[in-house]
């Protein structure tokens, strides 16, 4: 009976162990993610105060502001 107990426990330990990693893992994406959208923030707001994002004319008035490449 102790071999199987042994072999769930090393299974347990295996997927725990894997599992941190796992956690690590995305811990790491969500930073990376987050500096990213930090970043392409940051160029938005550079081009549109730069003017080289402007916003659409198409002369009617409508909820959404889309912007184009000047």
């Amino acid at each position: 009976m102790t071999n199987r107990t042994d072999m769930w426990e090393n299974q347990v330990e295996l997927l725990t162990k894997q599992c941190q990693r796992m956690t690590r893992k995305i811990d790491e994406l969500e930073q990376r993610l987050h500096y990213f959208e930090g970043v392409v923030a940051t160029l938005l707001v550079a081009l549109k105060e730069g003017g080289v994002l402007v916003p659409e004319d198409k002369g009617e008035d409508t909820e959404k502001t889309t912007y184009e490449f000047d």
